[in-house]
């Protein structure tokens, strides 16, 4: 096998890593109980046809995570998914919010699939 063809080989069996980000942001950092906190959140990836990006919500710093909104699904090359929204804060103690990319099956959505998930954000209720 010539040099072309190891090359060939090689690239064959490589894979491909798609590029994708996402992020989210709170504010402010403390509120008062029954405050609103505002969540703000994009994303994308190139492995994705179609995108939803998802905000989601807890209560302390373990236990379920529960959706709190999700963006208009966006397909790719149409910009970035995105969501904004604000939140009551209604449990003394912390939350914790994050964003989660989620690839869909078609512009109405169907069989969605986590992509990319955000850090944790961390809000202080007193």
């Amino acid at each position: 096998m010539g040099v072309v063809g190891v090359a060939a080989a090689v690239l064959a069996v490589t894979p491909a890593f798609a590029k994708g980000s996402a992020t989210v942001s709170v504010s402010p950092g403390t509120v008062k109980l029954g405050q609103s906190v505002h969540v703000k959140g994009q994303g994308d990836s190139d492995a994705l046809q179609y995108a939803k990006f998802c905000a989601q919500e807890r209560v302390g710093t373990h236990g379920a995570w529960h959706t709190v909104k999700c963006g208009r699904i966006v397909a790719a090359g149409d910009g970035e998914a995105k969501f904004d929204v604000r939140v009551k804060a209604g449990h003394r103690g912390m939350l914790q919010f994050r964003g989660v990319l989620y690839g869909v099956d078609g512009p109405r959505g169907g069989h969605p699939r986590a992509d990319i998930t955000t850090q944790t954000k961390t809000v202080h209720v007193r």
